[in-house]
């Protein structure tokens, strides 16, 4: 070995040694720390709120930082009127390029909205969120609502703050649950600071990122979400987001056009939340550079501000205006369906901010219509148009998120005003009843349905989705013709280890089926059967069947249903080509589910792999999981040619690709080819595992 090999090897190891010691001295605090549980929950929640609170004011203050930048002015609309028209065109266009190019070269999940991703997280990836969203997420969203992006700050300080809790459960290897509890007080306490309404953000967390107001959950994440509102108000003072309108209900008769209000909202909603979704699948189908999708909608954006300056950014400044009964009836309805158009056009073409803030917007102008309609209609038996407007705000956000609880909360910690708590009830759950029987989801969950996400199945029922019929099909079946005799098929029942026959008529088609119990009853009750009876004289014509696109869910409930322990598959046509069984199904969810929530751990937990080294886990007496470098024999072969399973007895659970500076895991599929970059998580018995790890 030359002088310069030994240096080297004797750097490395030096490295490695200095490494394990940081690792296992930090392994010990971690230890020490969560061994006062409550104490350790109670502070990291404390911190959590602290930290997610001057997060959120770090980021506001980009915000302006970027607005003065481009439109010089620290008002915005007037920023945006005072400027040249070229200016007005440009400046969202470069701004969407920009971001564009930032989001997809570092952290593609820092795109849209904020909320899903987090939801993705909990649901899916046992709440492991990369700790440079916080970075890439503030830069983006900021740059983008600084250059007139039409989206909220909401989401992504929702984000920003949970991908601290999160990074703050890696460092200390906190369990699943305890992850979630900690993206839960980030989120709190981002939407606490945000609009300094504390309960409103515990709500949000629990109701919308969460679904859980456990007392495990909903104490540290209540915790937070007081935290990150002191620290707002230390910063901007002890204001609401918005000032509301001194509110009074002027007749109980007002409660009817409420209900008004909430179907108005709701039918608003439905609008809004098609309008988004159609135009990201628009620009999806556009064969251009994303860089380009970026300019092109930015530019667009930019002839709106032409006409309708108040839609670009946040909107706050609108919204106030509407409150304080400023605006006339024609200017608040163009305001509404612009803001449809532009939120949906920035999030189409890929700028980074959330839709809560937009709802906001929309409902105050939604309610501030209907208020002028009501006054010029009833003239002193109702509330001035800004009370409509504060109660639409709610309204709206309601039927987009399927949250009322929060949404009315927002609303009565911003007015702490007792009497506005009747209209806001009636408006926000007729708003979310009619959204329900329009849309398959809410604004935030549609987006992950498109994604094969089932937030509300959880993890469990997103692993079994992994699942498909093909996989778990076997074309190996027992058959008889229907019109075959008795005897024949006692012949073949006494030779065959199969429980269930399937009978096929003259087409071949699957025209019944036929198990050794339903032959032993019909034998039971008839002492002497007649020589001709036939197998469709006693087979089972009414029974459920399947075929290769049915949901692997759908399966179980039928053979639940039907207390079958197995179903047959059958063509388009109608013809058997094999049957599923019950016990496979839940073999192979079992391995799907130690392979997600292992994988997902050891994916955080692992540090980087050097060359020529690998590293191991022992998860499971007698089982390993190891990342490892790609042996020579593995490199550019797909996963279905090299047979792994088979041939050497283990499981690959993720790839990780580089990415820039970073990782990314990939879920590993059949025609997937590995590279001489990747590294390979594997598991398997110990003995399969260390053979593998020699072949490097």
């Amino acid at each position: 070995m030359s002088q310069n090999n030994k240096n080297r090897y004797h750097r490395i190891r030096r490295y490695i040694k200095r490494r394990n010691l940081l690792l296992n001295t930090l392994d010990t605090i971690s230890s020490k720390i969560k061994s006062f549980d409550q104490l350790f929950i109670i502070t990291s929640a404390i911190f959590i709120g602290v930290s997610a609170g001057y997060l959120s004011a770090g980021f506001r203050y980009l915000i302006i930082i970027f607005q003065n930048l481009f439109w010089q002015s620290d008002n915005f609309v007037q920023g945006v009127l005072d400027a040249p028209f070229y200016v007005k065109i440009l400046v969202p266009a470069i701004g969407g390029l920009i971001v564009a190019t930032f989001v997809n070269k570092y952290a593609k999940e820092a795109k849209g909205h904020g909320v899903p991703e987090v939801m993705d997280a909990v649901a899916t990836k046992s709440g492991i969120m990369r700790m440079r969203v916080v970075l890439v997420k503030a830069v983006a969203s900021a740059l983008s609502i600084g250059t007139g992006a039409a989206v909220g700050r909401e989401g992504p300080i929702v984000q920003i703050g949970s991908a601290f809790g999160s990074s703050l459960g890696q460092l200390f290897q906190v369990s699943a649950r305890r992850m979630n509890t900690f993206i839960g007080c980030g989120a709190a306490a981002g939407i606490a600071a945000t609009f300094n309404a504390p309960i409103a953000g515990a709500i949000f967390a629990s109701e919308v990122i969460l679904g859980d107001f456990s007392a495990a959950s909903i104490g540290p994440i209540i915790i937070s979400s007081v935290f990150g509102t002191i620290v707002s108000r230390s910063i901007f003072g002890n204001y609401p987001a918005f000032v509301p309108p001194e509110y009074v209900l002027q007749s109980p008769i007002e409660i009817l056009f409420y209900t008004i209000l909430g179907i108005s909202a709701g039918l608003i909603g439905w609008l809004y939340v098609k309008s988004l979704y159609y135009s990201e699948d628009f620009f999806n189908k556009l064969k251009i550079s994303i860089p380009l999708k970026a300019f092109i909608g930015g530019s667009i954006l930019g002839i709106v501000a032409l006409f309708v300056p108040e839609v670009l950014g946040v909107g706050y400044e609108a919204m106030d205006n509407v409150l304080s009964g400023n605006l006339t009836l024609t200017v608040v309805l163009v305001l509404l369906f612009s803001k449809i158009f532009a939120t949906s056009l920035s999030l189409g073409f890929g700028a980074s901010g959330g839709v809560f803030a937009p709802s906001l917007f929309m409902g105050a102008m939604l309610g501030g219509a209907l208020g002028h309609i009501l006054n010029i209609l009833f003239p002193g038996l109702v509330a001035p148009a800004g009370a409509y407007a504060l109660v639409g705000m709610a309204a709206l956000v309601s039927a987009t998120t399927h949250a009322p609880i929060t949404a009315i909360l927002i609303i009565f910690e911003m007015t702490s005003e007792y009497s506005v708590i009747l209209p806001l009830m009636v408006s926000s759950i007729i708003a979310m009843v009619i959204t329900t029987k329009m849309l398959d989801g809410n604004i935030y969950t549609l987006k992950l349905k498109r994604r094969g996400v089932d937030i509300h199945g959880g993890a469990d029922r997103n692993i079994l989705n992994q699942l498909t019929v093909k996989k778990l099909k076997h074309q190996m079946v027992e058959i008889v013709h229907e019109d075959e005799i008795l005897t024949d098929l006692l012949e073949k029942m006494s030779i065959s280890d199969q429980n269930i026959f399937y009978a096929l008529d003259d087409e071949e088609k699957l025209s019944g089926i036929i198990t050794f119990g339903m032959v032993k009853r019909f034998i039971n009750r008839f002492e002497d059967l007649p020589p001709e009876t036939k197998v469709k004289d006693l087979y089972r014509q009414h029974y459920p069947s399947i075929n290769d696109d049915t949901p692997i869910q759908e399966i179980m409930r039928l053979l639940l249903d039907h207390d079958m322990l197995s179903i047959p598959v059958v063509n388009d046509s109608g013809q058997l080509t094999g049957q599923v069984h019950r016990d496979d199904i839940l073999r192979e969810y079992q391995e799907e589910l130690l392979r997600t929530h292992s994988a997902g751990n050891i994916a955080s937990s692992m540090r980087f792999v050097h060359s020529h080294y690998h590293e191991k886990s022992e998860v499971i007496p007698g089982f390993l999981m190891a990342r490892i470098n790609v042996p020579s024999a593995f490199i550019n072969h797909t996963l279905k040619k090299l047979d792994i399973r088979n041939k050497y007895h283990i499981d690959i659970l993720l790839i990780r690709r580089p990415s820039g500076d970073d990782w990314v895991d990939k879920v590993p599929t059949p025609n997937m080819v590995i590279k001489k970059s990747d590294q390979l998580v594997l598991f398997g018995a110990k003995d399969a595992v260390s053979n593998v790890c020699d072949l490097l």
